[in-house]
């Protein structure tokens, strides 16, 4: 296979990996040779300016890239896009921006050396492709104890050598900037807690426009669909004016032996017909969407415009749909860093705060990859355990704060026993079997 860089820099080993879809008339085929990287305005940050979080645990540089035609973008949209990511799964933006034509925020986790490699992949990536660079802007975060850096002795040239990138493999680009990382810090940096929701905050703070939507950066929209959700929701705005509504989108999981991803709902539940498309998590985590009632949403046809299909009847606990609503939200709880409660408390708090969910119902979103349970390494069941252990005293404070308890979550607590569930890890029968059985470590209450 082609390397992603030029014949005069050393090959690296690809993998194997899913095409990303991308427009070709949004890419430039290369670089320009005759302009170097290194002569162009690169992309600084000073991380003596960094701002603190409340734990100040992380600092965090907002707007350190700002798109092109960001203001006009933001003035005269309704909804914009916010999503975090991991540096090494940046690459992902490159299919998330082929469907989404208004603002996007993105918060970057950049820890030690990766801020350097972020840095440079940002501007390869703002170089290849018209929409990153016109639509997006980036927000850089890293931990104190590993403080981003933008030098290093292997960093030498690298500015050169990114000039020579091919647009045409963003993936593998990536992965060879990636290089630099040493061993001494692979060693930590898998296991470090993730801060999701510090980054889902900054992300969906840095949008400017009245409503917010807040996926992952590897959960794709369907061709058109913003402009048909700006269409709804200006409709929306007249009708009712409802300000605490959510407008749930839902995501579907697509197997990678697909060879495209499902453009519209018609197109889907065939995809669901042929075993080609499930709902997201639905071997891994069930109870994700299970609020939604997905099985009747399939059952309604498709229609020439995106509307309310029904609203949700039942809350359930750990319920974390992707929605749509306006921007202020309450807050993701920043408490919970790693793996585990972090969308679902967020979700928790609306419910608690007397919002709406109702499902729309054409939109949705494309996951790609079947998820199973295949292994769990036990940093990451720690992580679960902390978060659980962190629980009770967040609902606690949601009641108090709002003066309300409609679920009953108080009477339950005790019940529940987070703070001393175990939670199963590793490869072997047992531990996987123990594991689904508990719904992956977070148990389930009865509703009320």
């Amino acid at each position: 296979s082609e390397s992603p860089v030029s014949n005069n820099v050393l090959n690296h080993d690809t993998e194997v990996i899913k095409p990303i879809q991308v427009n070709p008339s949004e890419i430039k085929s290369e670089v320009p040779k005759d302009v170097p990287m290194s002569s162009k305005e690169k992309i600084k940050i000073d991380t003596r300016l960094g701002v603190f979080d409340k734990f100040r645990k992380f600092q965090s540089h907002m707007f350190s890239v700002v798109g092109e035609a960001w203001s006009v973008l933001s003035s005269s949209r309704a909804l914009c896009l916010g999503a975090q990511t991991s540096v090494d799964r940046l690459y992902e933006l490159v299919e998330l921006v082929k469907n989404w034509s208004g603002p996007m925020s993105i918060a970057v986790f950049v820890p030690d050396i990766e801020l350097a490699v972020g840095l440079r992949y940002i501007q390869y990536l703002r170089s290849c492709n018209l929409a990153i660079e016109r639509q997006v802007s980036f927000h850089l975060i890293y931990p104190v104890e590993h403080q981003g850096t933008t030098n290093h002795p292997d960093l030498q040239g690298l500015d050169e050598v990114v000039g020579n990138m091919d647009c045409k493999q963003p993936k593998q680009v990536l992965k060879f900037l990636l290089n630099v990382r040493s061993k001494e810090m692979l060693a930590w940096r898998e296991s470090y807690p993730y801060p999701q929701n510090l980054l889902r905050n900054l992300a969906k703070n840095g949008c400017q426009t009245n409503y917010t939507y807040i996926p992952d950066i590897d959960m794709v929209p369907t061709p058109g669909m913003d402009i048909q959700l700006e269409t709804f929701l200006e409709k929306q705005e007249k009708k009712n004016n409802c300000s605490k509504c959510a407008y749930v989108i839902p995501t579907y999981e697509i197997s990678i032996n697909s060879t495209h991803l499902p453009s519209n709902k018609t197109e889907l539940l065939q995809f669901v017909k042929d075993k080609q498309a499930r709902q997201f998590h639905q071997a891994l985590y069930s109870i994700n969407q299970k609020s939604s009632n997905l099985k009747k949403w399939e059952k309604i046809p498709e229609t020439e415009e995106i509307d309310i299909a029904y609203k949700v009847e039942k809350y359930i606990f750990k319920y974390e749909p992707l929605y749509i609503a306006r921007g202020d939200t309450p807050a993701f709880d920043e408490r919970f860093i790693g793996f585990g409660m972090t969308r679902n408390t967020q979700v928790y708090e609306m419910y608690v705060a007397g919002y709406s969910f109702y499902l729309l119902n054409n939109a949705f979103t494309n996951h790609w990859g079947f998820q199973s349970l295949k292994t769990r390494p036990q940093w990451r069941a720690r992580q679960q355990e902390q978060n659980n252990a962190r629980f009770d005293e967040f609902a606690k404070e949601v009641s108090a704060h709002y003066n309300a308890d409609p679920y009953k979550m108080l009477d339950q607590l005790k019940k529940m026993n987070l703070k001393h569930v175990k939670v199963a890890y590793g490869t072997s029968k047992k531990n996987i079997t123990t594991a689904v059985k508990k719904v992956l470590d977070e148990p389930s209450i009865k509703v009320p």
